[in-house]
C-alpha cells in the first residue's frame, strides 16, 4: 500500500531519467553541430587552398605563353586533372597589350567548383581567386 507520507521513489527516479536523458540528447546534438561545422570549414578551407593554386598554375601559365608568343591575348583554361575533374576547374586568363614599351596587363581568374555535385548543407561551394599583374617583355630574348 502507499503511504501518503512516504510518496512513491518510482516517480521521483522516472523524472532524474527523462532529466538525464533530456541532458545527453542536448550535449550530443551540440557536438555533433560542432562537427558538421567544422566539417564544411575544412571543405571550404581545402577548396580555397586548391583555387589558390590554381589561379598561381593560371599566371605560370599566361607568363610562358607570352614569352612564347606576343601574340597571345589569353585563353579559357579546363586543367584536367584526375583529382579536380569533380570540382570542374577553370582558369579565364585575359591579356591586353599596352603600347610602350613591350608591357602587357594580365588578368587570370581561377574558379573551382561550380559543378552541381559539390554541395555544403544546401548550397553548391564555388570558390573564385583573382590576379592581376603587368608583364614586360625583355628585349633581349636569350638564344637557345
Amino acid at each position: 500500500m502507499n503511504n501518503p507520507q512516504h510518496p512513491s521513489r518510482h516517480g521521483t527516479l522516472i523524472i532524474c531519467v527523462l532529466v538525464c536523458m533530456g541532458i545527453t540528447t542536448t550535449v550530443m546534438s551540440l557536438s555533433i553541430a560542432g562537427a558538421v561545422r567544422s566539417h564544411r570549414s575544412i571543405k571550404k578551407t581545402q577548396q580555397l587552398r586548391q583555387t589558390d593554386y590554381l589561379l598561381d598554375a593560371g599566371v605560370l601559365r599566361s607568363a610562358q605563353r607570352l614569352r612564347q608568343s606576343i601574340d597571345y591575348r589569353g585563353e579559357t583554361w579546363k586543367p584536367s586533372s584526375r583529382n579536380l575533374t569533380y570540382l570542374n576547374p577553370t582558369v579565364v586568363i585575359s591579356v591586353e597589350k599596352r603600347n610602350a614599351p613591350p608591357e602587357f596587363v594580365v588578368n587570370v581568374v581561377a574558379t573551382l567548383g561550380a559543378n552541381e555535385k559539390i554541395k555544403i548543407g544546401n548550397q553548391h561551394l564555388t570558390t573564385k581567386r583573382t590576379y592581376q599583374f603587368t608583364y614586360a617583355l625583355d628585349q633581349a630574348q636569350p638564344s637557345n
